[in-house]
C-alpha cells in the first residue's frame, strides 16, 4: 500500500501524509500512521511536539467517550 500525501491548499496549515510506513524497533514488519505536519515558512529541520494515539480498532474510526 503507498503512502498518500493530501495538502490543503485553502484553509489549513498542514500537510497530512495518509498510511505512512513506520518500522516497528525489533525490524520485523511496519505499522501505518496517518501524520500531520504544519506547513512551516522556513528550514525543514524543524523538530515539532507529537501528539500519538493507538487503538486495537484501526488507525481511520473516530475514536468516542
Amino acid at each position: 500500500m503507498p503512502d498518500i500525501l493530501t495538502v490543503d491548499e485553502t484553509s489549513y496549515l498542514y500537510f497530512l501524509e495518509q498510511n505512512v510506513s513506520v518500522p516497528l524497533k525489533s525490524g520485523v514488519g511496519v505499522i501505518r500512521a496517518n501524520v500531520y505536519r504544519p506547513k512551516a515558512d522556513g528550514p525543514q529541520q524543524v523538530t515539532w511536539p507529537v501528539i500519538v494515539t493507538y487503538g486495537p480498532y484501526g488507525k481511520d474510526i473516530p475514536y468516542e467517550t
